[in-house]
């Protein structure tokens, strides 16, 4: 067992984590199921979640990572313990950032209660999408407006890049996710007022896809040059990225 659970390592590093980093990606997800199919085993899903989901595959990839100057953290777990769709996430780190840490992962993220759950209802995780997306570091920050201070998940003062992440589930009418997402439309545009410069804004939606469609149609004469996007890791692909039109 020891030697297969190696082999399955040894083809997640070189066929994942290697080409994401040559890449520049920041974050790399990886969905059981699609290692499963990609080496053609059969019925061994439980041994790919096992491989991807210890202690010893981290070790293993930090140890290939090194000489690269880089080195991975696991940052989330989702889905069914035992599933096609269970599903990791790592963190790429600097060689020069890295803890131990982070070296060894955590024991906490490998050792949580896993809910069957959507991935992208994890603010952090929806964060470095986006940063890698936009191939910029996004923070959360709180920015001042004309003397009062306000928090936004996606700020970058440098590039000047503002925007906030919203997680909307309710099947009603969305009348209030609609007030929350114009509050910030808003603030962001007195941000402009105040500092006298253009800045770039964005809103990111997760959940109900719909409501994000639904508020660009209603506000689209009054939205400017806002840009939503949608994130989804729900699907079949690693995650996917929608910019609502």
């Amino acid at each position: 067992m020891s030697k297969f659970v190696r082999s399955i390592r040894e083809f997640v590093v070189n066929n994942y984590v290697l080409p994401a980093i040559k890449e520049g990606k920041r974050i790399i997800v990886i969905r059981a199921g699609e290692v499963h199919k990609a080496m053609g085993l059969v019925n061994r899903v439980p041994a790919v979640i096992n491989a991807l989901g210890s202690r010893k595959f981290i070790m293993f990839a930090n140890d290939v990572l090194r000489e690269k100057g880089y080195c991975i953290k696991l940052v989330d777990r989702r889905g069914p313990r035992q599933s096609t769709t269970t599903t990791f996430i790592f963190k790429v780190i600097p060689l020069s950032e890295c803890k131990y840490e982070d070296i060894v992962s955590s024991k906490e993220v490998l050792s949580a209660d896993i809910k069957n759950k959507p991935l992208a209802t994890n603010e952090d995780v929806v964060r470095e999408i986006m940063s890698d997306f936009l191939k910029i570091p996004l923070y959360k920050e709180r920015l001042n407006i004309f003397g009062k201070f306000k928090e936004f998940d996606l700020v970058n003062v440098a590039y000047r890049v503002v925007g906030d992440i919203k997680g909307f589930t309710y099947k009603g009418e969305a009348a209030a996710e609609f007030s929350n997402i114009f509050e910030y439309v808003c603030l962001m545009e007195k941000l402009e007022q105040y500092t006298g410069k253009k800045w770039r804004k964005i809103i990111v939606g997760y959940g109900r896809r719909e409501i994000f469609e639904r508020f660009k149609r209603r506000y689209d004469p009054w939205l400017g040059d806002l840009e939503i996007y949608f994130v989804d890791i729900t699907g079949k692909k690693k995650y996917e990225i929608y910019k609502i039109r």
